[in-house]
Formats: structure tokens, C-alpha cells, sequence
């Protein structure tokens, strides 16, 4: 499935802002579609719950 940015953050319990951070620091790449918008697939989500379990143990960003 995809996602665009709103959904996968709305998902995830988290801002655009903190998307947006985490992309800048190169934690998450998502595709791109045609018209270079930011397209989020089912393996983003499981990698995105893995980065909140890592920074849920106190490991810096």
C-alpha cells in the first residue's frame, strides 16, 4: 500500500515536522513519485516502528 506524507505521519503518530527531520537525517528515504511527491510504503512503516523502538530505549537520534 502507499502512503502520501499526511497519512504516513498521521499513522505513525507523528508531526510533518518530524517526518520531514527524520528525512533531512537521511533515517527514512521515501520514493518519489512522477511529480516528486514523497510516497511511503508498508516497509517504511516497519522501519519507522523500528527507529521508535530504538529511540523509545533512550538511543539518540
Amino acid at each position: 500500500m502507499e502512503y502520501t506524507s499526511g497519512q504516513f505521519a498521521k499513522l505513525m503518530g507523528m508531526s510533518l515536522d518530524t517526518l520531514r527531520y527524520y528525512e533531512k537525517e537521511k533515517l527514512i528515504i521515501p520514493n518519489r513519485k512522477e511529480n516528486n511527491h514523497r510516497i511511503y510504503s508498508d516497509n517504511d512503516i516497519s522501519w519507522m516502528q523500528f527507529i521508535k523502538r530504538l529511540k523509545d530505549t533512550g538511543m539518540p537520534i
